[in-house]
Order: C-alpha cells, then structure tokens, then sequence
C-alpha cells in the first residue's frame, strides 16, 4: 500500500490547484499534500498569488505612484483545508528543520489525506542575499508572521512561542518586495501590517490548547 506524497507550490495550491485539492481531500484519498509556499508565481516570473503578502511588490501587482503593492490580504489556506475535516495538517517553516520532520513523520502516518503548508523564502522574488536565507526564515516566524502550528484531530497546538516577538520591520526590511513601504507615504501599510499579524496571532493563542 502506497502513501501519495504530492508537492505544489502557493500558486499551484491557493489558486490554479485549489479545485482539484479540495475535490482529492474531500474524497478521503490517502495521500500528504505538501504546500512549498514562496509567496508568488516564481516560476513565471514573480506574479502575485493568493499566498503573497499585503503590500508586496510583484509583477502583476507592482508598488509605483499610485500603488503599495499588492492591496488584499493573503487567503488563510489553512482553515480552507482544516474545513475539509482532515485528521492532521500543520504550518511549517523551513527554517525550522526539526519542527518540519516533526511535523512531516505525523502527517505521513496519518491514515487518510494530510496536508504541510511550509514556508519557502525566495531570493528572486523577496530580493534579498542567499547567504540571509535562513535568517528572513526565522525572522518570519520571530515576528508571528508565520507562526509554527498543527491541527491535529481538530485541536490547535502552537509549536513555538516567542514571548518577545519582534516588530514586522524586522521581517520586512532588506527584503526588496517590501523596500517601497518604508517610503513615508508607505509607512501607514507596515502599521496595517502589523496589526493583521497581532490579530491573527491572538486568535491562534484563544483557540489552541497551548
């Protein structure tokens, strides 16, 4: 008996794939979907994707005069899956490699479908030296932009808490997609920005067990 391990990325999951993936978890197939999510259609030339931050500058959405970037917030692709009933799926980071085979060896002895969304930083898109890498991986999760989480039998747990966690400037600046924002014009987006991130962060907190 085979487990099906299927890769997609954001644009392939959040948006173009979502049908087919809704369809194959709804019908109980025994397989892990793993989500490699860069925040934009990398392979095409960096558009925007349902997974790609407020604010971003992208090719299809691009920051100028009359412009921040991209104007909606990202689809919380996790609820859209755990509404499918699924027994696990969990939110990863790659800069976390323990957290993510944690997470990986459960979901693959989930009978039934399972699901990974993990974050994947792009140097060609997010603009920012290969050798920071893993620092703008942690920075994410250090500022609860992308918080480390599992939903297991419908029960939340939050794998990593920070009690300091830092601004989202951290996370944003040095990062090209984001260098607009902090023009003075701009400035009121990274104070939007940090206000989604604050509130998401709190309603995780009220509905996980840890």
């Amino acid at each position: 008996k085979l487990k099906l391990v299927v890769f997609g990325g954001d644009g392939g999951t959040y948006d173009i794939g979502l049908q087919s993936l809704s369809g194959a978890l709804e019908r109980g197939h025994d397989f892990l979907y793993v989500c490699y999510d860069n925040e934009g259609y990398m392979n095409t030339g960096g558009q925007r994707s349902g997974g790609t931050p407020f604010g971003a500058n992208t090719e299809t959405e691009p920051a100028g005069f009359d412009s921040f970037g991209k104007t909606r917030q990202r689809k919380d692709l996790m609820e859209i899956v755990k509404a499918h009933n699924i027994k696990y799926l969990a939110q990863a980071n790659v800069a976390y490699p323990h957290d993510l085979a944690m997470k990986a060896k459960k979901a693959l002895e989930t009978k039934g479908p399972s699901f990974l969304l993990v974050l994947q930083p792009c140097t060609n898109l997010w603009k920012f030296p290969t050798s920071m890498y893993v620092r703008y991986g942690k920075l994410a999760t250090e500022t609860n932009f992308w918080p480390l989480y599992e939903i297991e039998n419908g029960n939340y747990v939050i794998n990593y808490v920070n009690k300091k966690p830092k601004a989202i400037e951290e996370f944003l600046k040095g990062q090209g997609r984001f260098k607009h924002l902090f023009e003075t014009k701009n400035k009121k987006v990274i104070k939007e920005i940090q206000k989604t991130v604050d509130e998401n962060w709190k309603k995780l907190k009220k509905i996980s067990s840890i």
